[in-house]
């Protein structure tokens, strides 16, 4: 085997290494999109080194062959970019386009032998086949490594038109059969190969790994049954936004609690329970945005960091909360025009040179008079303090009035 044989072992073996850390990946967190993209280059090395055999005398696969195994790569590779940014692929499409790249490559090979006109018309329909991937997935690249994983494709699939032409035009068009396998055009084919798959899977391999990585960040931090963030994730995340705050700029917590919601779990089951605390929980979300962080700190307690917002802003909030939850109506077998629900609500404000738990106990106490107070309400930690020289005011005139008596008697 000459020099530039063993030169084009590189590319089943690039081909090989992305396709065992595809199929990892898959391993981890199966999807389909990995699963196509690790089959893609499964194939890719098939075909390369299908193709070494061939020219070697090895191997009598036949271009038919060939072309099924380089369409094959090609298909599977634009349909896993698709799924991987669009969830689902057009397959009747892609089956169109595979059929069509075995039959125009196939025909090529019959037509022309093996040349750079039969190479061109197979590298033109992989190319073709490729671009599909990129006008389905152009508007959905959310993050800077998909953009980048774009722009990498963008080459896979440029390479495919432009490097065939090049090389038929600086070898003057006389690339045929018997010199086809010449070292300084087989080395620059592979080496182009080569130094795109190599590009596409690293950038392609990083985005998968990112969006895991991500989701097991999200999971570890939200609770799946309400939507929102769960208590580790909301002190967190509150902590982080509250070390961004300005100076004197205002922050305060609003705490909700379902009322009587021990006696939904007992009287309707933990299942209906469930989708009361889901239904509080989308409430909150809509509510939240970068501003207004929530979280289910507990059963059925849930809290909001609001930032940038006053007391009375903040108590408008939980009010508009209270009401829209109170509401809903929660369809049952049992119940015609569904149950209605109701939840208590506390706020406070944080104070200058204050933590978080200590805010969220302030609120808590304000949470309680609510429930005290009968319920389904909103309470400000200013409440709280009346209703304190409240109590204090009535105990006084309680034990004045009964000193008197005793003092009468």
């Amino acid at each position: 085997m000459q020099a530039e044989s063993y030169f084009q072992l590189l590319n089943p073996f690039v081909f090989l290494l992305f396709a065992a850390g595809f199929f990892a990946v898959n391993a981890v967190r199966p999807s389909r999109a990995i699963l196509l993209l690790a089959l893609s280059y499964l194939c890719g090395a098939a075909a390369f080194t299908a193709d070494i055999l061939e020219y070697a005398g090895i191997l009598r696969l036949g271009t038919t062959g060939l072309s099924i195994l380089y369409g094959a790569t090609a298909v599977l590779t634009s349909a896993g970019v698709v799924c991987l940014y669009r969830r689902t692929a057009p397959w009747k499409l892609f089956a169109l386009a595979f059929v069509l790249h075995v039959s125009l490559s196939s025909w090529s090979f019959l037509a022309f032998g093996l040349g750079w006109k039969s190479s061109i018309v197979a590298n033109f329909c992989s190319g073709v086949v490729l671009s599909l991937g990129l006008v389905f997935i152009r508007n959905h690249l959310p993050r800077t490594i998909d953009k980048v994983a774009f722009w990498a494709y963008c080459l896979c699939c440029a390479q495919c038109f432009i490097r065939p032409v090049l090389m038929a035009h600086f070898a003057g068009g006389a690339f045929l059969s018997d010199n086809f396998d010449q070292t300084i055009f087989v080395m620059a084919l592979h080496f182009v190969v080569g130094a795109c798959a190599v590009t596409t899977g690293m950038a392609l391999l990083v985005a998968c790994s990112t969006e895991i990585i991500e989701d097991f960040r999200r999971n570890s931090v939200t609770d799946r049954l309400s939507g929102v963030y769960n208590r580790r994730g909301f002190e967190d995340v509150s902590e982080a936004a509250l070390r961004g705050c300005k100076a004197n700029e205002f922050v305060a917590i609003i705490l909700a609690d379902i009322d009587h919601f021990k006696a939904v779990n007992d009287t309707k089951g933990h299942t209906f329970g469930d989708m009361v605390i889901a239904e509080l929980g989308a409430l909150f979300t809509q509510y939240s945005d970068h501003k207004r962080i929530a979280g289910r700190i507990g059963g059925e307690e849930f809290a909001m960091l609001v930032v940038g917002e006053p007391l009375h802003e903040v108590k408008d909030l939980a009010e508009a909360l209270r009401r829209d939850f109170s509401e809903l109506r929660i369809d049952t077998a049992e119940t015609e025009g569904g149950c209605a629900f109701t939840a208590s609500f506390g706020v406070a404000l944080l104070q200058p040179g204050e933590g978080l738990l200590s805010v969220i106990a302030r609120a808590d106490e304000a949470l309680y008079l609510s429930k005290n107070l009968g319920r389904n309400r909103v309470s400000c930690e200013t409440d709280v303090q009346v209703d304190k020289l409240r109590s204090a005011a009535g105990a006084h005139h309680r034990r004045k009035y009964r000193d008197g008596a005793a003092a009468v008697g």
